[in-house]
């Protein structure tokens, strides 16, 4: 039984590998390429891969700085605000635009240019990196505002190649269908709550208006990425489930959540619990859960 489970998840993570080689190899075919972006939805795994797409890069000989998409917001005092008196971090409106495209211009142009800094615990401007282009180098852009319109149309697609990470599995239970959107959630109440000090009421509040910018500024634009890369994990809501039944499990009986954090539990009552013990350090999983 363990080896069946070693070799199912090693199985696993080669299917994703694999598609991070597949998609080196057709970044490397690309002439003059400058730009990349990697791009998804929140919990779709695009650090990870990020980081992995850049070692494969490397590994061919190709220089690769990385950019966050996340240095060009605004000072906090200047983002929009959501109905719910949140800060909308999910909208071109958060980002500088004009600082954005001033450097993608200078990127694109191969010019050195002042990359922003910013400081998500003070929510402003901390300063600037001073960028000079090296010889064979590829800027990696890395967040889920590279789909945006705005965005995109100041890349011009013959320097720039596009990679969007979605997991895409589902579950069938008998109380009804996991799907490729919950267990995203899945991910990231128990990322929230293992690194950001988010319990499941902080991350179920939030979801409502997550869902509706990736619906608005994500998904119809992912048909435009050139590569497109699934990260599901057939194994991962067996490790997931105690992790995830341990933060819904601590929702106030008088949440408006409640019932849906019952909905989701019920679901996640049926599948076999799985240990993580052989789970790779490095796999895409490792961002939700940890090492």
């Amino acid at each position: 039984m363990e080896q069946t489970l070693r070799q199912n998840i090693l199985a696993c993570e080669k299917q994703y590998t694999d598609q991070i080689g597949d998609a080196a190899k057709a970044l490397l075919a690309v002439h003059h390429l400058q730009i990349i972006t990697v791009t998804g939805p929140t919990c779709s795994g695009k650090t990870t891969t990020a980081r992995l797409l850049t070692a494969a890069l490397e590994d061919a000989g190709r220089s690769v700085f990385p950019v966050s998409f996340d240095d060009f917001f605004k000072n906090r005092a200047d983002l929009p605000i959501l109905s719910s008196g949140r800060v909308d971090y999910d909208t071109a409106a958060a980002l500088d635009m004009e600082t954005l495209t001033e450097c993608l211009d200078k990127l694109i142009a191969e010019e050195p240019c002042d990359l922003p800094l910013f400081d998500f615990q003070n929510g402003c401007r901390s300063g600037v990196f001073r960028y000079v282009p090296r010889e064979n180098d590829v800027i990696l852009l890395e967040g889920i505002q590279a789909m945006y319109p705005e965005v995109r149309s100041h890349l011009p697609h013959e320097v720039t190649r596009s990679a969007a990470i979605l997991p895409t599995m589902t579950v069938e239970t008998p109380d009804g269908t996991l799907t490729a959107r919950e267990l995203r959630l899945l991910r990231r109440l128990v990322r929230d709550a293992r690194t950001r000090n988010a319990d499941a009421e902080m991350t179920l509040s939030m979801w409502a208006d997550v869902c509706a910018n990736e619906d608005r500024n994500i998904y119809p634009y992912l048909d435009c990425a050139d590569i497109r890369i699934d990260s599901s994990m057939a194994y991962e809501v067996g490790v997931i489930r105690p992790m995830a039944e341990a933060v819904l499990s601590a929702l106030p009986c008088d949440s408006t959540h409640r019932r849906y954090a019952d909905s989701l539990l019920a679901r996640l009552s049926h599948i076999d619990i799985l240990p993580s013990d052989d789970i790779p350090k490095d796999s895409v999983f490792r961002e939700f859960i940890g090492n």
